[in-house]
């Protein structure tokens, strides 16, 4: 949520020219300004993301999920979340001819870690349903505090920045989104795990859709009952 509100931000910022990965004033702390980049090629920056999100959506997350598990996959994506926020700021420092490659680069890697994410959280949160009866509130209950994270976070990100433009570091905001989501990494050994209670996430594809033992994914079986009113006769199929 706060990712999605800096990065325009952070993309059309003024850039100081003098500053590159070869050259800062010594501390990784003193990083100022963004990237200045005109309306339209942000706008162009902002289409691409949509282009790697649906991507990684359709293709990369059932492989992920169906090779590692739902659990899995869960583990790995949050423990590596803080890192999507962490390297940002220094883009800055990058050469001009490897200023796009690390923009979109970074854009690769939180859209990775955020969309495999999120279905596996709705996953899991079903199977903790203790009866369907109540999935509605729990599913309800979760909508509204992520709605409330989302009115919160950019407030708090807009702040952040424009204080840490005051101490010339404009990766304070990024800090803080990624602090948070280290929090959430210290939550994530607290998760209870069923281990009778696994889901599969299969793609649609059938030539990667293996198991983790390298072969096809048996068919589903389908038991149907038929049941003769006249004979009281009952029909497996």
């Amino acid at each position: 949520m706060c990712y999605d509100h800096l990065l325009p931000i952070f993309l059309q910022d003024n850039r100081r020219e003098e500053m590159n990965i070869l050259a800062t004033s010594g501390s990784l702390f003193h990083i100022e300004g963004g990237l200045g980049l005109e309306t339209k090629t942000v706008g162009l920056i902002m289409s691409v993301n949509g282009i790697i999100a649906l991507v990684i959506q359709a293709i990369i997350f059932p492989i992920v999920a169906d090779w590692l598990g739902v659990f899995r996959t869960f583990m790995v994506v949050t423990l590596l979340h803080p890192v999507a926020f962490f390297i940002v700021p220094y883009l800055v420092l990058l050469p001009s001819k490897f200023l796009f490659p690390g923009i979109y680069g970074c854009l690769f890697i939180r859209q990775l870690l955020s969309i495999l994410d999120y279905p596996v959280i709705l996953i899991m949160l079903k199977q903790a349903c203790p009866s369907s009866r109540y999935l509605g509130k729990i599913n309800g209950l979760a909508a509204s505090v992520g709605a409330a994270c989302r009115m919160i976070a950019p407030p708090v990100a807009g702040l952040l920045y424009a204080k840490g433009k005051k101490i010339e570091f404009t990766g304070l905001a990024w800090y803080g989104a990624g602090i948070v989501a280290i929090f959430g990494v210290c939550q994530l050994f607290l998760v209870p795990r069923d281990h009778n209670n696994e889901a599969q996430v299969r793609s649609l594809a059938r030539c990667i859709s293996k198991n983790r033992r390298g072969s096809e994914v048996p068919k589903e079986v389908v038991n149907v009952i038929v049941i003769d009113d006249n004979s009281d006769v009952e029909r497996h199929f």
